[in-house]
């Protein structure tokens, strides 16, 4: 009688984790939408095309501005202003990458979730359009609500530090 109370206790919790995800953003199943880069601007892609750490949604931002966010096997895009720019993923860590954008041009990133001990991590990694191939494929495009666009702003201003401590680590060694 008690493994059934905690199984059903444990159902309702994951239920309702995923009945918040719901509210932060829309995921379009067969939606295979593309975008090409704006004048002026640098079009970024982000992928995410496991079923690891299910439950887990991964932000990302350019600078400060949101990218987009999901759950596994989600895509999304966004223009940005070309420049130097911090691209960081945020799940139950923060993973940071600086690069260099350029006008005209079209970035892909792919985020990965790695499950550790309670927690799940992200890992933000650059891969190339022939890559991403695949990824369309096996991935539909998301879109966030404005309830997901208001979670952004917050997770923004209390994370963006800690994505420049990690993106300056990661330079550090190179």
């Amino acid at each position: 009688m008690r493994k059934l109370a905690v199984c059903i206790a444990v159902a309702a919790v994951c239920c309702l984790a995923s009945v918040q995800a719901a509210e932060y953003y829309t995921k379009h199943s067969g939606d295979k939408r593309r975008a090409e880069p704006e004048e002026g601007m640098a079009l970024v892609y982000v992928f995410r095309p496991t079923t690891m750490a299910y439950g887990v949604k991964t932000w990302t931002f350019a600078d400060d501005q949101l990218i987009g966010l999901s759950k596994p096997k989600g895509y999304y895009f966004a223009q940005v202003p070309p420049g130097k720019r911090l691209i960081w993923s945020k799940a139950e860590n923060t993973s940071a990458l600086e690069v260099e954008l350029e006008a005209g041009e079209t970035y892909y990133f792919k985020t990965g979730i790695r499950v550790g001990l309670g927690k799940a991590r992200v890992k933000l990694e650059q891969v190339t359009a022939e890559q991403t191939e695949k990824f369309f494929q096996k991935c539909s495009y998301t879109e966030p609500t404005e309830d997901g666009r208001q979670r952004a702003a917050e997770i923004a201003a209390n994370r963006k530090e800690r994505a420049e401590e990690n993106a300056a680590k990661k330079a550090a060694k190179k």
